[in-house]
């Protein structure tokens, strides 16, 4: 695994990113610039536990969050993104909207450093189910929430209109 150091001034821990397979490293790819302002919100956060979410209003515009509440109007379809078992919810003819929220999950590792697992630009939401980390409100939340097409690289032998959870 290649880590990409972000922090290592605490004497606790590191934090780091794989920018090779990981979702941090695949949503920081094309969003390059999303990495300083994720060494700006850890900068000074004390990290404690083995997951972690940070989600903090940085209060200017920092890019565009991918998810968009939806409406019956809404042209839906269900698809896995590329390397992901999980199918997530997809809004045709949406676009992505302007954003101050940054959130960042950062998992504990067995050397006791912390690394960046996933981030992106807008507000913390629940996984999408089927996912290990699906809550009791995935459900309901990515009933009326989805992501903007475009949004990541999908499996295009697994679009489908019908719920898949």
């Amino acid at each position: 695994m290649y880590k990409f150091i972000l922090d290592e001034t605490n004497n606790d821990y590191c934090i780091y990113i794989n920018l090779i397979s990981s979702p941090a490293g695949r949503y920081l790819s094309r969003r390059p610039h999303v990495i300083a302002l994720v060494r700006e919100l850890l900068a000074n956060k004390k990290l404690h536990g083995r997951r972690v979410i940070v989600e903090r209003d940085l209060g200017r515009n920092i890019g565009t969050t991918d998810i968009v509440s939806t409406s019956d109007s809404d042209n839906i379809y269900y698809a896995q993104p590329l390397k992901s078992e999980t199918y997530s919810r997809f809004a045709k003819n949406r676009y992505a909207q302007p954003s101050s929220l940054l959130t960042i999950i950062v998992v504990r590792d067995s050397d006791g450093n912390y690394e960046v697992t996933d981030t992106w630009v807008g507000a913390n939401h629940p996984a999408f189910p089927g996912d290990k980390y699906a809550t009791i409100d995935s459900n309901d939340y990515w009933k009326t929430h989805a992501l903007v097409q475009d949004a990541q690289i999908i499996q295009s032998k697994s679009i489908t209109k019908t719920w898949p959870y």
